[in-house]
């Protein structure tokens, strides 16, 4: 008896670590698809018979401040690379979006990073996906008016919308580029 105490006495905390490690692996795995899911979710999904809102979508449309955050009088890769590091992603790619037709050399690091994290996601889809949750609440677009976005510069938005299908157009040359490399290595 003596011994089976001292067994349980000696192996209890590896017992209690291991179960509290696994329902931290287990938080974290549902943090991560949570993550994963807003990232990948459109701010704004028309249907046959009813529109949809993200809750980022809601968000900026009514916390002031946070939408300040994301439509600051000057873009800034230092804020890109802030967000980055905190993990937010989209608003980073909303950066990249207004970033990119600002220089050529903002283009080039735009296309770079943009081409880096498709090797994670499906940059074209993300794109698209941050282009719907910030587009028609951003104040060079819209104006709000008692709580509803309405379009006032729709060349803008479309100007956005181009900048997208650029960049987009980009992921896909270099996706052929690699599948063609990928295809001549295999049948040389």
């Amino acid at each position: 008896m003596r011994k089976i105490l001292t067994l349980l006495i000696c192996f209890f905390p590896f017992v209690v670590i291991s179960q509290t490690t696994a329902k931290s692996r287990i938080d974290q795995n549902e943090l991560a698809k949570k993550w994963l899911v807003d990232l990948s979710e459109k701010g704004i999904e028309v249907t046959d018979d009813s529109i949809k809102l993200s809750k980022e979508f809601q968000k900026v449309l009514l916390d002031e401040n946070y939408r300040a955050t994301i439509y600051p009088e000057t873009y800034t890769w230092e804020k890109v690379l802030m967000f980055i590091q905190t993990q937010e992603l989209k608003k980073a790619f909303w950066f990249f979006i207004n970033l990119y037709p600002e220089s050529e050399k903002n283009k080039e690091l735009v296309i770079k990073s943009v081409l880096t994290y498709d090797k994670l996601f499906k940059m074209d889809e993300l794109l698209v996906n941050t282009f719907y949750t910030y587009c028609f609440i951003d104040p060079e677009v819209c104006i709000i008016k008692d709580g509803v976005p309405e379009v006032a510069h729709p060349d803008i938005l479309e100007g956005k919308l181009r900048n997208v299908k650029e960049i987009i157009g980009f992921i896909n040359y270099y996706r052929r580029k690699a599948e063609e490399k990928t295809q001549n290595e295999k049948n040389p």
